[in-house]
């Protein structure tokens, strides 16, 4: 399992992934995320996926957002 410590997943990974925003949006409010904070600062990879439980378009976000920072 890749260790996500330390990656902030930000609008720009999800972009990447071809998701629009209301998508991504409508995903934080179904997980209860903080969407305007997510926009000013991201959010932390581990916590993104443990709150939606690995959602696979969330890990492809998290996998691109892990790239960028290697």
């Amino acid at each position: 399992m890749t260790n996500y410590s330390g990656v902030i997943v930000t609008m720009a990974d999800f972009r990447q992934c071809k998701f629009c925003a209301g998508g991504v949006r409508r995903g934080f409010a179904r997980y209860n995320l903080d969407y305007p904070k997510f926009l000013d600062s991201g959010i932390d990879a581990e916590e993104l996926l443990a709150a939606t439980n690995h959602d696979s378009m969330v890990l492809q976000a998290v996998e691109v957002a892990h790239g960028r920072q290697q």
